[in-house]
């Protein structure tokens, strides 16, 4: 199983030593197979909240496991079929959480609610790797609101689609931008298609909200391309 050019992005993001990856949103679970695969993590946790979906993953999980005569399931995957703002991160551990495949507005409250229901101390051992769907200016706004900071960034265009890759801890001092500083490559004729698509969209938007949207545009404007 070959991973999409997005998902191989996030993958080689996971390279350090970790206890737990939470493959949220995970649809076909092809991010958290290939993690156990190479042994990325000690255990990887599947969580969505489509049952059938789940139920197909947790199938093909152990048909993998028994072919490949791993150890119990129990100690390398789990699979949570319910709402990822609801997951409960473990202690004392260090722990990813990758959430991507949805809208920018549902990323944003998913990481909220699960900052919010887990303690201080799991948070701060956990980092987020994040890739919305779209809304990106609004999910950067939202990470420094909650006091998350950038570790690292990337843009990945894949099927004439563009994707921002954020990765994110309460770890790091550095400001999330919310155009993105480190992602961009100018001499990259796709990352100018980009900046352009996103400008078209905000100057299309300007009707709802003229004086949010015309920052959001300038902001972009300020985006060094030469």
């Amino acid at each position: 199983m070959k991973l999409s050019k997005r998902l191989s992005a996030i993958d080689s993001l996971i390279a350090q030593p970790t206890d737990i990856v939470w493959d949220c949103c995970c649809d076909h679970g092809y991010l958290g197979l290939a993690l156990l695969k190479r042994n990325a993590a000690k255990k990887v946790i599947f969580v969505d909240i489509v049952p059938t979906l789940m139920a197909d993953l947790e199938s093909l999980l152990m048909r993998v496991s028994a072919q490949q005569n791993s150890h119990s399931s129990s100690e390398q995957w789990q699979v949570m079929c319910k709402d990822v703002g609801r997951i409960l991160l473990g202690k004392n551990i260090k722990q990813t959480v990758v959430i991507a495949g949805v809208g920018g507005e549902l990323l944003l409250k998913l990481v909220q609610q699960i900052i919010a229901n887990n303690s201080i101390e799991s948070v701060q051992n956990t980092r987020f790797i994040l890739c919305p769907v779209h809304h990106t200016y609004d999910v950067r706004v939202g990470l420094n609101m909650l006091g998350l900071g950038l570790i690292s960034e990337q843009l990945v265009c894949e099927n004439k689609r563009f994707y921002e890759i954020i990765e994110v801890s309460f770890n790091s001092n550095t400001k999330v931008s919310c155009t993105g500083l480190h992602m961009w490559d100018f001499t990259n004729k796709e990352h100018i298609t980009y900046k352009q698509q996103l400008l078209n969209h905000y100057n299309k938007m300007l009707n709802k909200d003229e004086v949010y949207y015309q920052k959001v545009i300038t902001d972009y404007q300020g985006l060094a391309d030469s």
